[in-house]
C-alpha cells in the first residue's frame, strides 16, 4: 500500500485554512483521508472590502501566519503542498506588495487563484457522486468575498459565474442589488432549459450549518429559515455560547445564511445538499494528480534509461 501526504493552505476573505491529506493508493485507486484541518479567522476581507487595501496589521499576521502553517507542515511530514488565495487578496490593490513580503519573509509562495479557477477546484472533488445523470445542479460557495455558483447538468459542467456578494463584503445597497439582479440573470440564462434545479453546497458556512442543525449532507429551505429566525431572535454572545460556535462564525453565520436562503429563492430549491467539501479538497485532489503524471512520467523516463543503459 503507497500512501503520500498531501497539503493545501486556503487564504480566504474570512478565514485560512491548512487542509492536511492522506492518499492512499489501495489495488489501483486513491483514497483521500483527512489528516488535520486547521483554520484561523485572519478576516482580511476586513480591509480589502472596506478600503480596497490590505493594511499593514493583517499584512503582519499573514506572513506570522504562513510562517506557523510552514511548520507545522514541515512537522507532519507534508510532501507536496500549495497556497492559494482567493477574493479578498485577488482585489486588493496592494495584492503583489503583500505576497512578496510574505515570500520574502518566509519562503512561502502564494498564488492567487481567479474564480475560474476555484470552480476547477471545486470540480475536482468527485462530484459525480452526488450528481445524478438527469438532474441539473448548481454548486455554490459563499465566502467572505464572493459567491461562486457552477451549473452541472449530466455530470457536465455548463456555466460559472462569480458574484460579489460575502458575509464580510458590505456593499451600497443599489451595488448589492446589481449583484442580485446579475445573479438572477445566470440563472435565467443558463437554467431557462432546466424544469427544476437543485443545489450543493461547499465551503465552511455551509458546513457549519449542517453541523449545527444536525442534516447530515441535506437542508431543507423551510429549516433554513426556521434557524435565521432564531437566530436573529440572539445576541451575538447569545450566539457564541449557545451555539458553541466561534466568535468570527457568530459574526458570519446570519449573512451566509441570508445568501443561501436568497440564492435558493432565486433557483427555487426546498433543499441544499451539503457533502462537506471546500476548495481545499479540490486544491489537494488537483496537486495528486499532478503529481500522479510526474510520477507516472518519471518512471517511464527511467524505465527507458534502464532498457538503454542495458
Amino acid at each position: 500500500m503507497d500512501t503520500k501526504r498531501f497539503g493545501a493552505i486556503d487564504i480566504g476573505s474570512n478565514s485560512v485554512r491548512l487542509l492536511i491529506t492522506d492518499v492512499i493508493d489501495y489495488k489501483g485507486k486513491p483514497y483521500f483521508k483527512k489528516n488535520q484541518l486547521i483554520r484561523i479567522p485572519l478576516k482580511l476581507g476586513e480591509d480589502t472590502f472596506s478600503t480596497g487595501f490590505i493594511g499593514d496589521q493583517k499584512k503582519e499576521k499573514l506572513m506570522v501566519l504562513m510562517q506557523s502553517l510552514q511548520g507545522l507542515i514541515s512537522v507532519n511530514d507534508v510532501e507536496v503542498w500549495r497556497a492559494c488565495a482567493t477574493s479578498a487578496i485577488r482585489e486588493a490593490e496592494n495584492a503583489r506588495e503583500v505576497l512578496n513580503y510574505v515570500e520574502n519573509k518566509t519562503g512561502v509562495h502564494i498564488e492567487i487563484i481567479d474564480p475560474i479557477e476555484e470552480a476547477h477546484y471545486i470540480r475536482l472533488n468527485n462530484m459525480d457522486e452526488y450528481l445524478d445523470e438527469d438532474r441539473a445542479y448548481i454548486f455554490t460557495d459563499v465566502g467572505g468575498g464572493s459567491t461562486e455558483l457552477i451549473l452541472f447538468y449530466k455530470n457536465e459542467q455548463i456555466a460559472t459565474g462569480s458574484f460579489r456578494l460575502g458575509t464580510l463584503r458590505t456593499l451600497t445597497p443599489e451595488l448589492e442589488q446589481n449583484e442580485w439582479d446579475a445573479m438572477k440573470d445566470w440563472m435565467e440564462e443558463h437554467c431557462k432549459n432546466f424544469p427544476k434545479v437543485s443545489l450543493i453546497g461547499s465551503g465552511g458556512n455551509i458546513n457549519k450549518l449542517d453541523s449545527l442543525l444536525r442534516r447530515c449532507g441535506r437542508i431543507k429551505r423551510e429549516e433554513l429559515i426556521a434557524y435565521y429566525r432564531k437566530l436573529r431572535s440572539m445576541s451575538y454572545e447569545e450566539r457564541v455560547i449557545n451555539l458553541k460556535v466561534s466568535l468570527d462564525r457568530a459574526e458570519v453565520i446570519m449573512p451566509a445564511i441570508h445568501i443561501y436562503l436568497k440564492i435558493m429563492k432565486l433557483s427555487r430549491a426546498l433543499v441544499i445538499e451539503t457533502p462537506i467539501i471546500g476548495v481545499a479538497d479540490g486544491i489537494i485532489k488537483d496537486l495528486y494528480l499532478k503529481d500522479a503524471q510526474y510520477q507516472s512520467a518519471l518512471n517511464r523516463n527511467n524505465s527507458v534509461l534502464y532498457s538503454t543503459n542495458s
